[in-house]
């Protein structure tokens, strides 16, 4: 079963540009807009952070330093939203959340909870058979999905029985709530495995980084504090890249070919008073406001697409209304694509070495491409 929407861009979201082609994409129309005040957005490009992401060529959960829709790039990748969405799954499962590609794009893999209520990974392939990888426990509130770039292993975020949308569960202490963590699988199935990255309490997104040498998780520290970490790929004790304020209730990350972190962040709030933001944390750790007044998902999902570039995140409003923003990561120009049949879109992805991205809602998966 396969209905296939045709986007179309430009509806009316202020484009603006920092002029500079070195800086994360800036807001506009149903987000904030600059500023140079405390707390509003401001230029990535200016002293605090010499480094932000210049000329990223990253993708998805599997990261890549791939090319431009042009042929460009060593891969020849489009670097723009996708053209076209249609349907791929609907049934078997519930409650869709994070999403990840295979990085040849003929798979993905994404959390969800099966009939029975249990939480759980899904594969599906692009002929929309939907098997389920794992359910149950150790699982409890599986949050985020990134792959190695071997496509040989899955990375599931875990935040035990806490959301992670809701910083003041995060530490709630119950049975139920000391399951989590970060846990290994196989795309073919099996048990998830614990993996090692001492230091990160609580994980809520992960994502492996376009050297494919570490691991980037956003989540809590012991105390209790938001924080972005990194570790490495095979395990090990994570570093701090940013902890504290402004950080409140980080979630979905990506991260690309200069190591910038793009984080979701549900309960950050502009000086606008507008809630949900997309923040940029460079190398050094410098935290920069990108797009505020986001309506998130349950996962609060972004991705760079498959030649980078261009940001997209999945929002939708009170009124049921869903679309991806866009935001170019080089000369800040924003933009919105409507996506109306797609309901409470949540997560989204790209492969490594395909141009193919995927979308998850609370019912539905879908497979959005390039005409």
């Amino acid at each position: 079963m396969q209905r296939t929407i045709i986007l179309a861009a430009g509806l009316g979201l202020a484009a603006s540009s920092w002029g500079c082609s070195s800086s994360p994409a800036n807001a506009g129309s149903d987000t904030d807009g600059p500023s140079s005040g405390p707390g509003e957005t401001m230029n990535p490009g200016s002293d605090s952070d010499p480094d932000s992401d210049s000329d990223s060529d990253s993708d998805s959960d599997t990261d890549d330093d791939s090319g431009s829709s042009t042929g460009d790039g060593p891969q020849g990748l489009p670097e723009d939203a996708p053209t076209l969405i249609e349907l791929l799954a609907d049934s078997g499962f519930d409650d869709a959340s994070a999403i990840a590609a295979a990085p040849d794009g003929s798979e993905f893999y994404f959390a969800a909870y099966d009939e029975t209520g249990a939480p759980a990974i899904f594969a599906v392939d692009l002929a929309g058979d939907v098997r389920v990888l794992h359910a149950g426990a150790p699982l409890a509130y599986p949050t985020d999905i990134t792959v190695t770039c071997d496509g040989g292993t899955l990375l599931v975020s875990d935040v035990g029985g806490a959301s992670s949308i809701d910083a003041t569960q995060a530490f709630e202490e119950s049975q139920e709530e000391s399951l989590g963590g970060i846990f290994t699988l196989s795309p073919r199935g099996g048990a998830p495995q614990p993996f090692s990255a001492s230091g990160v309490a609580r994980a809520a997104g992960v994502i492996v980084s376009v050297d494919c040498e570490d691991l980037y998780v956003s989540g809590y520290d012991a105390e209790g504090v938001p924080a972005v970490f990194t570790a490495p790929v095979e395990g090990g004790a994570a570093t701090v890249l940013h902890q504290g304020a402004p950080l409140v209730a980080p979630t979905g990350i990506h991260v690309d070919a200069n190591n910038v972190a793009w984080v979701m962040d549900h309960h950050a709030r502009a000086q606008s008073g507008a809630e949900g933001i997309l923040w940029a944390i460079d190398e050094s750790g410098d935290v920069q406001e990108v797009v505020a007044g986001l309506g998130m998902g349950r996962h609060g999902g972004v991705s760079l697409a498959p030649g980078g570039v261009t940001a997209i995140i999945p929002v939708s409003d009170d009124l049921g209304g869903s679309r991806l923003v866009t935001a170019n990561t080089e000369d800040g120009g924003m933009d919105r694509v409507d996506t109306a049949e797609i309901l409470e879109p949540s997560g989204i992805a790209a492969a490594r070495n395909a141009p193919v991205m995927a979308i998850a809602a609370e019912t539905a998966i879908y497979l959005a491409t390039y005409e």
